[in-house]
């Protein structure tokens, strides 16, 4: 059975003109950035898996969306993944 994380994530459409960056808060490491929100989600959960394939189950829990403080322009969202992908 797959093993499916999501993890809220901020986007932030304002660092680099045509670029989108997100950081997963609640786990370390994770800020990538992409050519727009899909392009960037999906370097996000592959960056997420990878880390998380190498914390050997301690996985961090997630904060709940409202924790998140998004600045002026950012917004929250989800990164889904399924782990398993990551720990082959």
């Amino acid at each position: 059975m797959a093993q499916r994380l999501v993890y809220p994530a901020i986007f932030d459409p304002t660092v680099m003109i045509n670029h989108v960056e997100i950081t997963i808060p609640d786990i370390p490491g994770v800020k990538v950035m992409g050519n727009n929100d899909a392009d960037a989600a999906d370097k996000a959960a592959r960056m997420a898996g990878e880390t998380l394939a190498k914390l050997n189950d301690e996985l961090p829990v997630p904060s709940a969306p409202w924790e998140l403080k998004p600045k002026p322009g950012q917004t929250v969202s989800f990164i889904v993944l399924d782990l398993d992908e990551y720990k082959k």
